[in-house]
């Protein structure tokens, strides 16, 4: 009888220690894959940011060469005018005060027209320095939704074969009395 005991125990404590490491196996293969789905999605996080931002960066370069070509087509038009004004006025034979009035209130609203343009670009430009700083919290949240994978410990692996070795003691005792 006292044969079979040790044999049952020596069983039991085997099993028991190799499915205690087996489990650590497999926490550790665990981690790695949590791990390496954290830099996968670090990566496509940083790529999203990355591909976001260039596309802000591109629309205010758009912004300011639209506002740059609306001032300048502004500018010819007001030229146009002043210049149609001037031959006019001469034509005409009117000169003074009430022609050199018309010509600057030519210039004057371009000058306020030109004001409302840099005005409303800066506004957007703004907003989109904003969406920029938007995207990298929406970077920061999306790289925190997953968590990086946590190595088992073996001190855990270690106390579980430890368990089963005390356990296959007592059961060793408890067959051979």
């Amino acid at each position: 009888m006292c044969e079979l005991a040790t044999i049952l125990t020596a069983a039991s404590f085997a099993v028991s220690a190799t499915s205690a490491v087996i489990g650590y196996q497999q926490q550790n293969m665990a981690a790695k894959n949590q791990t390496l789905a954290y830099n996968i999605n670090k990566d496509n996080a940083r790529k999203a940011f990355e591909d976001k931002n260039n596309d802000i960066s591109v629309r205010q370069t758009q912004e300011q060469e639209a506002a740059s070509a609306e001032k300048f087509d502004v500018a010819l038009d007001a030229n146009k005018a002043r210049a149609t004004a001037r031959v006019a006025a001469g034509e005409a034979g009117i000169s003074g005060l009430s022609v050199d009035q018309l010509l600057r209130d030519f210039s004057g609203r371009q000058a306020r027209h030109n004001d409302r343009v840099d005005q409303n670009t800066d506004w957007t430009i703004t907003q989109l320095q904003q969406e920029k700083k938007g995207l990298g919290y929406q970077y920061k949240d999306r790289v925190n939704a997953v968590p990086t994978g946590q190595k088992p410990s073996f001190a855990d692996a270690g106390l579980r074969i430890a368990a089963a070795g005390l356990n296959s003691v007592s059961t060793y005792k408890k067959f051979s009395s």
